[in-house]
């Protein structure tokens, strides 16, 4: 008789802390409610302000360029401006590094066949370069713009944007609030964590991209390159 109420006292605080569980659950979706009934300019505001606050980010997921080349991107990004991490470019794929001001990348064969279209001409590149880091300059300097947590927050709410709340909706971090955002004639919508501090942890855009972003304040590295890891695209013309 002892060993069965053990396991039946047991038995009830298991479910008492299940059941208290789903009362916070349920508790965070009531206020994603109560806070999607604030102006959604407002929640925009706040969302940017705790967007400037945190220091890393996780940036993970795809947008398409002027040219409906999608690209995708797997980011770990501070908020000075650094980053680490990967971005497929079409059917080619670079490593992205970014500190101090300066950033670099490897490509893989299909990258550099997608950018020296001509027959045999990435494959030489690919070859001649090997795994060194190349300095991000020209066009593939946009890319920089993903190292940037300020930069992205302002893509997603600008601050001259029109904001609607429209309710609450569920993100990988729980429970947050949907804003649909108007700016010209771009529009999109940001999902804002309902719970304090209101970070932006989903954006998409119709069919032109979604990111999330996840890992907040997690450290991470990154590393300069050393010199003789570096390959001057200026050998290729010798």
């Amino acid at each position: 008789m002892l060993r069965h109420a053990v396991l039946t006292t047991a038995l009830i605080v298991a479910l008492t802390s299940a059941l208290a569980g789903c009362g916070d659950e349920e508790g965070s979706l009531s206020q994603a409610r109560d806070y999607a009934k604030e102006p959604g300019n407002q929640i925009a505001e706040d969302a940017r302000a705790a967007m400037h606050d945190i220091k890393t980010v996780h940036v993970e997921g795809d947008v398409l360029d002027s040219e409906s080349t999608k690209i995708t991107v797997d980011l770990d990004v501070s908020a000075d401006d650094a980053c680490v991490g990967k971005v497929s470019i079409g059917d080619g794929q670079i490593s992205l590094r970014s500190i101090d001001g300066s950033a670099w990348y490897q490509g893989d064969e299909e990258f550099w066949k997608s950018i020296a279209p001509a027959k045999g001409e990435g494959e030489r590149i690919a070859k001649r370069v090997g795994e060194k880091w190349v300095k991000l300059e020209g066009e593939l300097a946009s890319l920089r713009a993903f190292c940037s947590i300020d930069s992205l927050t302002d893509q997603m709410v600008p601050p001259e944007a029109e904001a609607q709340a429209i309710g609450p909706a569920m993100a990988a971090d729980g429970p947050a609030v949907r804003l649909d955002v108007t700016h010209g004639e771009t529009e999109s919508r940001t999902y804002v964590r309902a719970s304090e501090p209101h970070r932006i942890v989903k954006w998409t855009q119709g069919s032109s991209g979604e990111l999330t972003f996840s890992d907040f304040d997690k450290e991470f590295q990154v590393e300069e390159p050393a010199a003789d890891e570096v390959f001057d695209l200026a050998e290729l013309e010798k």
